[in-house]
């Protein structure tokens, strides 16, 4: 995974509290048959301001290496 550390541990802290303030959502998400990556990305842009993405990771990273890390955070779905 390209992400540093650092990014991919704020990442993952930023989810997990959404993931946990939504614990319904990934079951309405199957249940709507929405892909695992639509689930992640939806996860990721609820945790995260735009600038916050375009400044810090968008200069070293693009959407397949976030995404890498997207769907290692959400883990089985």
């Amino acid at each position: 995974m390209r992400m540093t550390k650092e990014h991919f541990a704020a990442i993952k802290k930023a989810m997990d509290e959404t993931m946990k303030r939504y614990p319904k959502m990934k079951q309405e998400y199957k249940k709507q048959s929405l892909s695992k990556i639509r689930y992640a990305w939806d996860i990721f842009n609820a945790s995260f301001r735009s600038d916050y993405i375009c400044k810090f990771l968008y200069p070293y990273l693009n959407d397949s290496h976030i995404q890498t890390a997207l769907l290692k955070i959400v883990g089985e779905y």
